[in-house]
């Protein structure tokens, strides 16, 4: 008898107990934080499809150096920071930059997009490469680039780049 009522305990427990989400139910879940004072109530989301597809289309215009396509990715008023400090914040002289970098290449590793105010619009995206330069000496470079892109309406507001030369 007194293992009959443990087992009733253990069903019941299970019973009352909530249900797993499904694979069709969506769990919105948020992370980490963020050390703005203005952005402190807020936690990291996961983004969605379309601006990674918007980085992803960007970095093949730029393998083509199809500087057209290019600028309809970004908004007029956008600011770019490269990996040495430079701050463009017109496509025009950001252009000329990279028109001059005929060295090197990439390869377009991962990419994902985070969202601190899904209700607000507007997503992070966070992008990584290989790349490779020849210096001045005729030696190959090899590097880690991490982008970060901040995508508004289908358009690149900002663009921060990170190096780390591979030994």
């Amino acid at each position: 008898m007194k293992n009959l009522y443990i087992l009733s305990i253990i069903i019941l427990s299970y019973a009352c107990a909530p249900s797993a989400p499904s694979g069709g139910e969506s769990v919105e879940r948020s992370i980490g934080f963020h050390s703005n004072d203005e952005l402190k109530e807020f936690k990291w989301h996961l983004g969605t499809e379309e601006p990674i597809d918007l980085v992803k289309a960007l970095d093949k215009a730029w393998i083509a150096r199809d500087y057209d396509a290019m600028k309809n990715y970004f908004v007029d008023t956008l600011r770019i920071t490269t990996f040495n400090g430079k701050v463009f914040n017109s496509f025009e002289d950001f252009q000329k930059n990279i028109a001059l970098d005929t060295n090197g290449g990439w390869a377009f590793n991962r990419a994902y997009s985070v969202d601190l105010n899904p209700a607000l619009g507007g997503e992070h995206v966070q992008a990584f490469f290989n790349s490779y330069n020849i210096n001045s000496e005729g030696d190959t470079v090899k590097a880690k680039i991490y982008e970060s892109y901040y995508v508004v309406n289908n358009k690149i507001v900002w663009l921060d780049q990170y190096r780390q030369e591979i030994k």
